[in-house]
């Protein structure tokens, strides 16, 4: 039960935010929903999983019998709950650096948004999605896991909003009257930056000034690394607690 703790709190915040902001369906287009529903899902698989146990799987994700011990759950499984876990990482990271500094209302009422529904899937969620990974899938063969594999939902996502707005889609808020051709800022080459320009004079809600382009080279390295740190921390914190075990 205490290894179901977390995700249960996950279960809960996402439902909440996801009740809160269902009078807003376009929302359910941004990674922010998105990787929170992923999130969802990945900790419902593993409480399934719990639930109703089968053969178990040793941390390499074959039969038993490895140096490494047994885990709870299948190879796919880990791999699916750490991508999950780098695009929630993602989601808390661009939200706090970028997006509510840009924020119309202000950094703090960004987060206030929808009765805190915000607050749930860019501060909440992520830092539970966090410590659980940390405490309760620590003991994984992370050795084999690549750290490529934590682009795979971001570079989904880019490509699901890329033909969106390729087919006509627009995101219409604050007053723009064309639109914008993705739901964030710097994805948005309907501004005057474009695709490869530099405009920071044009900072606003709409566009960072800077080309899409260049944006998607420096968030796919950001992703890279940040998929990087995952891992290395997971196996570091593993490394840490079976030392306090001798």
């Amino acid at each position: 039960m205490k290894k179901s703790i977390f995700k249960i709190l996950i279960l809960v915040s996402v439902v909440y935010a996801v009740i809160m902001m269902i009078h807003w369906p376009i929302g359910f287009t941004f990674f922010t929903q998105l990787s929170n529903l992923f999130s969802a899902a990945a900790v419902s698989l593993q409480l399934a999983y719990t639930a109703f146990p089968g053969k178990k799987r040793d941390s390499a994700g074959s039969q038993p019998g490895h140096d490494s011990g047994e885990t709870e759950y299948p190879r796919w499984l880990y791999i699916l709950k750490y991508m999950a876990v780098v695009s929630i990482i993602i989601t808390f990271l661009v939200y706090l650096c970028i997006l509510a500094p840009l924020t119309p209302g202000g950094f703090i009422s960004a987060y206030l948004e929808d009765h805190c529904a915000s607050l749930c899937m860019h501060v909440i969620t992520p830092l539970l999605m966090a410590a659980d990974f940390l405490v309760n899938d620590r003991d994984f063969a992370w050795e084999t896991v690549s750290p490529v594999s934590g682009l795979v939902p971001p570079l989904a996502y880019l490509l699901f909003i890329l033909t969106l707005g390729a087919f006509g889609f627009r995101w219409r808020w604050g007053g723009l009257e064309d639109g914008m051709t993705a739901p964030y800022s710097f994805l948005n080459y309907n501004s005057p930056a474009g695709w490869f320009g530099f405009r920071p004079e044009t900072i606003d809600f709409s566009t960072i000034g800077i080309g899409v382009f260049y944006m998607i080279l420096l968030m796919t390295l950001l992703v890279y690394l940040i998929s990087r740190l995952v891992l290395r921390t997971v196996k570091a914190v593993r490394k840490t607690a079976r030392c306090s075990h001798f």
